[in-house]
């Protein structure tokens, strides 16, 4: 009887430990598509920049232009998921560029993306809940000509 005991045990920590090995990897999958998605928002998104202000020295990033990017990046990252109704996958886009302010502060310009998936529980076991996951991408348009410059003085 004891060693039946002993096996049941043994069991349930084997199953227990496959079971959060499995949804970790998942979780771990998760993050790392939505961060993918997030920078390739950011950096498209920082690509839509009005020509005829920097021709005249100043960057500004098409706020339209960019949301509908960022929108259309979202709404396919949306079909890859399969989410299921009651989950629901929002965005969230900050732009500092010189109309914002971001000259003044001496700031280059950057896009930044936050990605949010609410979804249920991602976990099996229930000591664990994770329901919500976010990843957030930063894009810096820098000028190269500017740093090497900085750092020969």
């Amino acid at each position: 009887m004891k060693v039946l005991l002993v096996f049941l045990a043994l069991m349930m920590a084997n199953l227990t430990y496959i079971s959060y090995k499995g949804d970790l990897n998942q979780y771990l999958q998760l993050r790392t598509f939505l961060k993918a998605v997030a920078e390739e928002s950011a950096a498209g998104a920082a690509l839509y920049y009005d020509e005829e202000a920097y021709g005249n020295g100043i960057m500004i990033i098409k706020d339209r232009d960019a949301e509908s990017f960022v929108d259309s990046m979202v709404d396919r990252a949306e079909q890859l998921l399969f989410l299921e109704s009651g989950e629901s996958l929002d965005h969230e886009m900050i732009i500092l560029d010189d109309r914002n302010g971001g000259a003044a502060r001496g700031l280059s310009p950057t896009v930044e993306v936050t990605l949010t998936l609410t979804s249920r529980d991602l976990f099996r076991l229930p000591f664990l809940t994770v329901e919500q996951v976010s990843r957030a991408a930063k894009y810096e348009l820098a000028d190269s000509n500017a740093q090497c410059y900085n750092e020969v003085q």
